[in-house]
């Protein structure tokens, strides 16, 4: 299994001057380099970045809108083998996020977001069948390519769990795409299997008038990540259970 990279996006109601009040408090955003300010024009869709933020090593992306902020890291160096480390990482960052985006937002907080992609590269052919096999249960489809299966779980009364399941091919490094032929079978190394998991507070929003989200319901969801990346999403592939 090959964690690829994770997004959090924290939504709020909108912030208007976000730049300045950025500036005002940006000393309390730390692990991040100096912000770019984009020179977007306040009527611009709102959301659409005003700043944007490297990692000090450039491994994740900070990008804040009047309405949003986005945190995208990538894993390598070991990372993307072992969910223990991403969590740490991503938990290490948010402290200071939410810091600066308390300030910000006065915590009037919609509600966030937590997406991981994953790769079963342990499978190494026929991921299409694979699915088809083990959560299909049917021998009845024939000659398929493609299949994409998407689940929505409602893991509490505030958290919708989403895990789209699709067979992954992957090409040589010579093979972009660009020139027909090049995606033929000749240049795939194998087919896996690709895992998206996207575990949301917007359950609770959607249905409480009164629901507000905040940094501790962003703990709660990187909980399940741990249990689901560790324990449920392999048991969901492999015997098509989920419990």
């Amino acid at each position: 299994m090959r964690i690829q990279e994770t997004t959090v996006t924290i939504t709020y109601n909108r912030v208007d001057n976000i730049k300045r009040s950025y500036l005002q408090y940006k000393d309390l955003l730390k692990h991040f380099n100096e912000a770019t300010m984009l020179p977007i024009p306040d009527d611009a869709p709102l959301e659409i970045p005003r700043i944007i933020i490297k990692s000090l090593n450039e491994h994740a992306q900070l990008n804040i809108s009047p309405i949003a902020t986005t945190l995208a890291v990538k894993y390598d160096n070991g990372f993307e083998n072992n969910w223990q480390m991403c969590s740490g990482y991503l938990n290490e960052r948010i402290v200071s996020i939410f810091d600066l985006l308390d300030r910000i937002t006065n915590q009037n907080y919609k509600y966030i977001g937590l997406v991981s992609t994953i790769l079963f590269d342990d499978v190494t052919k026929n991921g299409a069948q694979v699915i088809t096999r083990n959560l299909l249960n049917t021998e009845k489809i024939k000659d398929l390519y493609d299949v994409n299966i998407k689940y929505t779980f409602a893991e509490d009364e505030n958290t919708f769990v989403n895990i789209m399941l699709q067979n992954a091919r992957i090409y040589n490094s010579t093979a972009t795409g660009e020139h027909s032929g090049e995606l033929s079978p000749e240049n795939q190394v194998y087919e896996s299997i690709g895992a998206i998991i996207d575990i949301n507070d917007r359950k609770g929003y959607n249905e409480n008038k009164q629901y507000k989200s905040d940094r501790n319901k962003l703990q709660g969801l990187i909980d399940y990540m741990d249990e689901i990346v560790t324990f449920k999403l392999e048991l969901l592939l492999k015997k098509g259970e989920y419990r």
